[in-house]
């Protein structure tokens, strides 16, 4: 495979005639057996000439301890002068995909600057969003690389691309993403449950998006509800806990949020979660209810899925420490099969072995 196919003498650009592009193909097949002796031309490819204001790439390569690595910066055969590239980790929303690419001095170009009108920021987001789960679905790439991407107003445009395939590449069949630093966002823990007042509720994982929702459900915390999840008085829900809360690794741990809508508006009324150790064996669990929605069954719910969900997530056990003036939870353990003992005056100690 020839790398650089510009500095090579492989590239033609503004033909206009069928002579100058037969007078291009001789010209390219004797500049290649000059300068690459050992590629093997199998023949060139002819594209419309496309004019556009800026040439950009995205690459992916595999890391033996972080997996596969986005890149997004310059392209073109300025890639290599200019070292304005940025790299992030898969999986990529439209968010992570704008700070992606607000991490190079080309952004300030893309987005316009003294009287050049800007391209579509947009669609070059979208196109690292799709381009970051090319990555993900295919551990078979050991890398790959678009370049140029060229994009203007309208939208962009590849002209070159390449890609290596990894053959001795193997996925778990229990972990479909185990290739990933990051697992992506399982779409296949969702649920629909109704409460026992009639309400529609949906259980899905929570996203980094849900900070001020996590935020508003907080407010409808009462402070016994507080003292119950956190073994004490919380005054504030500072960012950086919500940031904990909300940014979570899907690989070893879950937290599965109860959505109820009305219209356009979303509400979180709970939240279950478990975290896991490192070896994937036993996790803990915690859970919380917004104080409206006491008694109304959801914490059996939130519960009941929690556990499926650890399941096929591959735990053996599941662990809890509760207050022995939560009788509430006490009786949610109880319905569930968990063992509880004492730990000491204060708290007990909740646990299941999965089946």
């Amino acid at each position: 495979y020839i790398d650089h196919k510009t500095s090579c003498g492989g590239v033609h650009l503004n033909i206009r005639t069928q002579q100058e592009a037969g007078r291009a193909f001789q010209e390219i097949q004797t500049k290649l057996a000059e300068n690459c002796p050992k590629a093997i031309v199998k023949g060139v490819s002819i594209t419309p000439m496309v004019s556009y204001m800026h040439e950009l790439i995205i690459g992916a390569q595999k890391d033996p301890t972080f997996g596969p690595i986005i890149l997004f910066g310059m392209g073109g055969i300025a890639v290599e002068v200019f070292n304005d590239q940025n790299v992030g980790l898969p999986p990529l929303n439209m968010a992570l995909a704008k700070h992606l690419m607000q991490g190079t001095k080309i952004y300030e170009l893309l987005k316009g600057v003294q009287g050049i009108e800007g391209v579509n920021l947009k669609a070059i987001q979208f196109m690292l969003y799709k381009f970051a789960y090319l990555v993900m679905d295919f551990p078979e790439l050991e890398g790959i690389e678009v370049n140029p991407f060229v994009v203007d107003q309208k939208g962009g445009f590849v002209l070159d691309a390449k890609a290596q395939i990894d053959l001795k590449a193997k996925v778990q069949r229990h972990r479909n993403y185990s290739h990933l630093a990051i697992s992506p966002y399982p779409e296949q823990f969702t649920k629909e449950v109704q409460l026992k007042n009639g309400q529609t509720v949906l259980l899905r994982p929570i996203k980094p998006e849900d900070e001020p929702l996590e935020k508003a459900m907080f407010k409808l915390l009462s402070k016994e509800t507080v003292y119950y999840r956190f073994f004490g008085y919380v005054p504030k829900l500072t960012h950086d806990m919500l940031i904990r809360f909300t940014h979570i690794d899907y690989d070893r741990e879950m937290a599965i949020v109860a959505e109820l809508r009305e219209g356009d508006q979303r509400q979180l009324i709970g939240v279950v979660r478990i975290v896991g150790d490192a070896w994937r064996q036993k996790a803990e669990y915690a859970i919380v209810v917004a104080d409206p929605w006491h008694g109304q069954g959801l914490g059996s719910l939130l519960t009941d899925f929690i556990l499926d969900v650890a399941r096929q997530m591959g735990f053996k056990t599941i662990y809890a420490a509760l207050l022995k003036s939560n009788e509430g939870m006490q009786r949610i353990f109880q319905k569930f099969g968990f063992a509880i003992h004492s730990e000491d005056f204060e708290t007990n100690a909740a646990e299941l072995e999965l089946e």
